[in-house]
């Protein structure tokens, strides 16, 4: 008996050995005939990659410094426990798939599980921009679940798709699904400590298809602590997801490539687009994070709730010096009627600062319903004039259906305005005065203000000309877990790159 077992145990070491293998690529020195287990017989391109079915618990590495040319398209899946992972070996810079437009994608992982891409710099840049194109696009078509990807540490660069929204835009890292022919999700997708630079139109996003379909959304899907920079649209934006998590994540300077052609016609072609905002989903869960300096006014704002969402909550946030202003909570009313969208319902935005947007705080904009708006700083001394509410139909005539605005503390050096507004013609995303907001449907009660006129309010209460943003979060923290997350959410913001300019409003 004794003997027996010695004899599985080695049977299942070898097993063991046998399952999980570890496959190099080296572009200059490797050969693609050679068996690629070891650096010395390492392949040379992604192609041989491409064509080995690799096994649960495979690891390949891509040798530092290198450039490997094409796309990285594998063809298997790992297991529970078992991922399959694509990573680098020796020190020295990451090794960079170069896509060069050739693809869609430079990354494509098709209907797989058990996958972890990490420290790998990857660039997808074509002769001339395409729509639709991508750095790195996990796809799950028809399969029911593709489950526990995991992309880490990446650098995603320069992906030159299209600037237009409407054409199809591009992506830095992207997930779609594809539900009908048989009902699919993504079970488990965690991006996380990504940089995503340069790339048009937008940074992180979902898809699902089709959109209005919320009975198979994906689950688990966290997004956590990316460096987002120099994006042409979008940041942030999980569309076809259950409770999806966007945390600690940082957005710096969107859409300043098209500042400079920031005219009517420019900005109409490059389309709307904002920081971060869920659409299609259901209990996203939008913290910590923070997005600053948008470049133009349609929309422009650094976080957005939008349409056919239900239960989205957005806490201790930094919206900071975005062209577009703090916040929109958004409905279109053509497809609620027609039962394609579940509207905006039951958003809550609580316990997140403004410091210093430009032009407006929050656009309430169609017949958004059950909305909560409370607890959360403004802290503007740059307008002369804020625009601090405007109720607005996306639509004629579909204004905000019921909305709750409390406790809020609004702080501006200039007039504070609340009003319900219309377009003001100009297509740049910017509304005028059309009459006082209906309070019947947007219910003010306790909110705090430094410099408003012409408004009154259950409560209402008076803030000094000296305060701080110290002294704000202070007047908030009677609770002691509304104290423990705003210095949670400071302690996040000391390795903001402007936190010196945050320090200048403490």
């Amino acid at each position: 008996m004794k003997r027996l077992s010695i004899a599985l145990f080695l049977t299942c070491l070898s097993y063991s050995v046998l399952s999980a293998e570890e496959y190099y690529i080296d572009s200059r020195h490797g050969d693609d005939a050679a068996a690629g287990t070891c650096p010395e017989t390492a392949w040379s391109s992604l192609q041989a990659a491409n064509q080995h079915a690799f096994k649960p618990g495979d690891v390949i590495y891509l040798r530092s410094g290198q450039i490997f040319d094409g796309q990285f398209r594998p063809i298997s899946s790992g297991a529970d426990g078992q991922p399959i992972t694509l990573t680098s070996y020796l020190d020295g810079p990451k090794p960079v798939i170069a896509g060069h437009g050739l693809t869609r994608s430079a990354v494509f992982l098709e209907n797989l599980s058990h996958w972890v891409i990490d420290s790998i710099e990857i660039t997808n840049t074509g002769k001339s921009r395409e729509a639709k194109r991508v750095g790195v696009l996990v796809f799950a078509k028809n399969i029911g679940v593709v489950q526990d990807i995991t992309l880490s540490n990446l650098l995603v660069r320069d992906v030159n798709g299209v600037i237009s929204k409407d054409k199809g835009g591009g992506t830095g890292i992207r997930w779609e699904v594809d539900t009908r022919k048989v009902p699919t999700k993504i079970d488990n997708l965690l991006i996380e400590n990504c940089h995503v630079l340069r790339c048009d139109r937008d940074a992180i996003k979902g898809w699902i298809e089709p959109w209005d379909d919320l009975s198979h959304l994906s689950t688990n899907v966290v997004i956590r602590g990316n460096l987002l920079e120099d994006i042409g649209g979008d940041g942030i934006v999980p569309i076809g997801t259950d409770f999806a998590v966007i945390e600690y994540n940082r957005l710096y300077r969107a859409r300043q490539r098209i500042k400079n052609l920031d005219t009517k016609n420019v900005t109409q072609y490059a389309g709307p687009s904002i920081g971060i905002w869920p659409w299609s989903s259901l209990n996203t869960q939008i913290r910590y994070n923070e997005v600053w300096g948008y470049a133009g006014t349609f929309d422009g704002q650094g976080l957005d709730s939008d349409y056919n969402c239900d239960g989205t909550v957005f806490e201790y946030n930094l919206s900071a010096d975005n062209a577009g202003g703090f916040f929109l909570v958004c409905d279109w009313s053509k497809h609620r009627d027609s039962g394609q969208s579940i509207g905006n319902k039951n958003t809550i935005i609580r316990h997140n600062i403004s410091l210093n947007d430009h032009l407006r705080g929050f656009v309430l904009n169609g017949p958004i319903c059950g909305v909560k708006i409370y607890e959360n700083i403004v802290y503007n001394t740059i307008e002369s004039e804020y625009q601090l509410i405007v109720d607005t139909p996306w639509e004629a005539g579909r204004f905000a259906e019921s909305v709750e605005v409390r406790d809020n503390l609004f702080y501006t050096t200039g007039l504070a305005r609340i009003y319900q507004g219309t377009w003001d013609g100009s297509g740049m995303g910017l509304w005028k005065y059309q009459k006082p907001i209906n309070q019947e449907t947007v219910r003010f009660s306790g909110n705090a203000y430094s410099n408003i006129e012409n408004h009154e309010e259950p409560g209402i209460q008076s803030l000094s000309k000296e305060e701080t943003l110290t002294s704000l979060v202070k007047r908030l923290e009677v609770d002691p877990a509304i104290s423990a997350g705003f210095k949670e959410m400071f302690n996040f913001l000391e390795g903001s790159r402007y936190y010196s300019r945050i320090e200048q409003a403490l």
